[in-house]
């Protein structure tokens, strides 16, 4: 296909903000760019708020209505990567929990007994942890992660 090429002027102060910002969500900045005109186009506007006193950092667009082809490819690694995080912060986590345990006049042998087994079975699971198998991911996000609805799928952006 026969791209043409545009070119603008900006501050170099926004320009630099902008670089920042979208490398904040993994993306470079023509990506960008090009998802917000396409947007716009499909739309049938540039629907800015051009509010001065509204500030845009205030209204954060979940990633589901951003464009499903660039999403899709990442979502499965995106998904192992957070199972694997959610893991190594629970392990983290109940490590913290025996070292506080440990600490006290009188330790909790029990309390402190169940935290090490809770710790050996996440130990365990992450050791036999699978991140290609989507299944295994699923259980450790629902088990592991906050209680969150699933962002709505398959929106038009």
């Amino acid at each position: 296909m026969d791209s043409p090429i545009i070119r603008f002027r900006i501050d170099p102060a926004i320009a630099k903000d902008a670089y920042r910002m979208a490398a904040e969500i993994g993306m470079e900045l023509p990506d960008v760019l090009r998802m917000f005109l396409t947007r716009s186009v499909r739309a049938g506007t540039f629907s800015l708020d051009l509010d001065a006193g509204a500030s845009p950092r205030q209204v954060a667009e979940p990633l589901a209505t951003y464009e499903v082809r660039y999403w899709d490819p990442l979502q499965v690694a995106l998904d192992a990567e957070l199972a694997l995080a959610l893991l190594h912060r629970t392990i983290a986590e109940l490590t913290t929990s025996l070292d506080e345990g440990l600490a006290l006049a009188v330790p909790d042998g029990l309390r402190l007994a169940r935290l090490r087994d809770q710790r050996e079975a996440v130990g365990r699971l992450l050791t036999d942890f699978d991140p290609s198998n989507a299944a295994e991911v699923q259980d450790v996000l629902t088990r592991f992660g906050p209680s969150v609805p699933p962002a709505p799928s398959g929106s038009d952006a």
